[in-house]
């Protein structure tokens, strides 16, 4: 057993200093760690936490203690499928002028809070049929990609998510957008969405 241990720990080690990836998922520790119990992978996983070796950014996803991510990719890692929309995208585009102090995503699945020591990630969910508008975009310290919205889209997804009725009070500026492409992805919304677009 203690053979095994220690077999286990130089491995992990070695896996933590050969890693191309700065963010892994505990299943891909298993996969290279085939015939290890998956109590003992994880036992050892968290003693590379306490020294400092990794960081745990929530069950079954680590970050390397000495890797730069940025939060825009860290949002994709820790909830799948998602795109980075909503206020982030729309104070990134100069749309909205608030300092957003959450990094929001959209997903097709539950909506979600996920808090780290990272930050927090707010996820809120779409129709599948509106999952779309976005694109990849590398993190050039990370090497690593995000899905991230166009701005036409992050303020359709919105108006749609928040509910918001009417544009006419809210600090929005739309002269950087793409008026043709902000109608036809508006197309794909329901009718009430148009009309906020339109009035």
């Amino acid at each position: 057993m203690y053979k095994s241990v220690y077999y286990l720990l130089m491995r992990l080690r070695e896996f933590r200093q050969t890693m191309k990836m700065p963010i892994f998922y505990t299943y891909q520790v298993e996969r290279l760690f085939g015939n290890e119990s998956k109590n003992l992978i994880n036992t050892q996983l968290s003693r590379m936490v306490k020294r400092g070796d990794l960081v745990r950014l929530k069950r079954g996803v680590y970050r390397l203690a000495e890797a730069e991510v940025d939060e825009l990719v860290l949002a994709g890692w820790l909830y799948k499928p998602s795109y980075v929309s909503l206020e982030s995208v729309l104070q990134m585009s100069g749309v909205i002028p608030e300092v957003v102090g959450k990094v929001t995503s959209v997903t097709t699945v539950t909506s979600k809070e996920i808090k780290t020591g990272e930050g927090v990630f707010l996820y809120s969910k779409i129709a599948k049929e509106l999952f779309f508008g976005y694109e990849k975009v590398k993190d050039e310290k990370s090497g690593l990609y995000y899905n991230l919205a166009e701005p036409e889209k992050a303020l359709l997804d919105w108006i749609y998510i928040r509910r918001v009725k009417s544009l006419e009070g809210e600090r929005v500026d739309m002269s950087g957008l793409n008026k043709k492409k902000l109608r036809s992805y508006a197309k794909i919304y329901p009718k009430w969405v148009r009309k906020v677009i339109d009035e």
